[in-house]
């Protein structure tokens, strides 16, 4: 029930509760705040659409439906495609939605990289800290999509219990805890 690699355990839980939190600290940044806190409207639609879409991903880190998406639209596509790759686990999902959260992604570190060199100096180690975070996020989320796709590719290939899941996931949880430490430095030195 703790294995994070398992789909709908306790696990799976503590994940979401990582995405859940992320997209709370991103509420911060997208309608909080403060008069020393002065973003553009566009910096603050990208934190709102991150919010909301972090809270989305949380929910569907729960119901697996990233998963339930990649096998319907494997079953559409051998349908047109005779010689698609096989997919028993829904990796499929990798296709339809990695190309919206790269995007995304960049588009949200692009703005908080914006606002964390826009922070006072006063406190030079918060701004170094929020890179660093930032960094790490910037290293790990999108290395959740390369080892999903070497997953799948030893998959393919009959070749389960492959330690690339553990990598997977712990990437993952850092990433989005990274985004999410990143997200509080800057909300707690403005005082959102």
């Amino acid at each position: 029930m703790l294995d994070l690699r398992e789909e709908n355990t306790l696990a799976t839980w503590f994940s979401s509760m990582i995405f859940l939190s992320t997209g709370f600290a991103f509420l911060l940044l997208g309608w909080g705040s403060s008069p020393s806190f002065t973003i553009s409207r566009i910096t603050r639609f990208t934190f709102k659409l991150t919010a909301i879409g972090a809270v989305l991903l949380s929910a569907d880190e729960v119901a697996s439906l990233h998963e339930t998406v990649g096998k319907s639209f494997q079953r559409f596509v051998s349908n047109l495609w005779i010689n698609a790759p096989p997919d028993n686990r829904g990796y499929f999902w990798i296709i339809l939605f990695a190309p919206f959260l790269l995007a995304g992604l960049l588009m949200m570190g692009y703005f908080l990289r914006k606002v964390i060199a826009q922070m006072p100096t006063n406190q030079d180690w918060q701004r170094q800290l929020a890179y660093f975070t930032l960094f790490l996020a910037f290293f790990c989320l999108p290395g959740v999509f390369v080892f999903e796709l070497f997953e799948w590719y030893l998959d393919s290939l009959n070749k389960n219990g492959s330690i690339l899941t553990c990598f997977e996931e712990a990437f993952e949880v850092i990433g989005m805890y990274s985004l999410f430490f990143c997200a509080m430095l800057i909300a707690r030195r403005y005082q959102l």
